[in-house]
């Protein structure tokens, strides 16, 4: 399978860090939706099915930990890379929390090839 194959949701409310996103990945081939809130995430995976889930743990009506159990509830299978400036936590302490689907959890600022290339991994897609 190729980036073209998968569709990735990005909830991020920094509209810069936004189009860092829809810049990098876009070039990568992957489909993106891209919204600002959990609510819109959500609503988006009634609409279309994603691959791949890159959610900041603090967005503006609703936090990540609010957003998680639901999304895991209605998208059991639906993988999740965190990427947050807020969250002290480790990866483990989310997996104790119950989010088991988080694949990886990353503190910003995040370098791209790096966040990249655990894409890659999680969603199987061979260099």
């Amino acid at each position: 399978m190729k980036q073209s194959d998968f569709t990735i949701l990005v909830a991020e409310d920094d509209l810069s860090l936004l189009n860092v996103y829809e810049k990098s990945l876009s070039a990568e081939g992957y489909r993106l939706i891209l919204v600002k809130s959990c609510e819109r995430a959500l609503a988006e995976l009634y609409e279309e099915e994603a691959s791949l889930f890159i959610a900041d743990l603090k967005l503006l009506e609703m936090t990540g930990f609010e957003m998680l159990p639901l999304l895991m509830k209605n998208h059991p299978k639906l993988p999740v890379i965190v990427v947050t400036g807020t969250y002290d936590g480790e990866m483990k302490d989310l997996h104790e929390k119950g989010f088991k689907d988080v694949k990886a959890f990353f503190r910003k600022p995040v370098k791209m090839e790096v966040l990249k290339k655990k894409i890659r991994e999680v969603l199987k897609i061979e260099d």
